[in-house]
């Protein structure tokens, strides 16, 4: 490596006749862009304040989808969950819960809560995407009966980052 006034260059050796010389000094133009975060920052706030299980974002089953992203954590938290409610209506045979990512990026999981904040179910793989089916057993979820249901989708580790699209199903 040369250093020709401050810069730092590189002389590379190529087929006679060539040369080929790389200057990685920040003098020169054009100059790179800034690096942009991963994810948009609509998607980091996608439906917020949906932090808590207090504070899950209602959403409408067949409607509602996204794209939303596990961002780095709010201040004062240790990781970005997101809540979400929906409700199922006495006449439903069965509920799909799914999330959809790319896990190479980050891996995500998804729970199933009723409306006392008790866990129904959840589905902790590492592929790309989770799903819970009610009722199922593999994982494990009963027939929900008429009520308000919430879904948490969370980082795999805490410092797990992703966006997500998500499909609430109810028949």
């Amino acid at each position: 490596m040369a250093r020709e006034s401050g810069l730092a260059l590189l002389a590379l050796a190529c087929l006679p006749g060539c040369s080929l010389i790389l200057n990685f000094s920040d003098s020169e133009i054009p100059k790179d862009a800034p690096i942009d975060g991963p994810f948009t920052a609509a998607e980091c706030s996608y439906d917020t304040p949906n932090g808590t299980f207090d504070t899950a974002a209602m959403i409408t089953p067949g409607v509602d989808t996204g794209p939303a992203a596990v961002c780095a954590p709010p201040d004062g938290q240790t990781e970005d969950d997101h809540y979400y409610k929906f409700a199922v209506p006495g006449t439903a045979a069965s509920v799909t819960v799914s999330i959809m990512f790319v896990n190479a990026i980050g891996d995500l999981d998804l729970k199933l809560f009723d409306s006392t904040a008790t866990m129904i179910a959840g589905s902790f793989g590492f592929g790309d995407g989770e799903t819970i089916v009610c009722p199922a057993t593999s994982p494990s979820c009963p027939l929900l009966a008429a009520g308000t249901y919430v879904f948490e989708v969370l980082p795999a580790t805490p410092d797990q980052e992703n966006n997500y699209t998500f499909s609430v199903t109810v028949q």
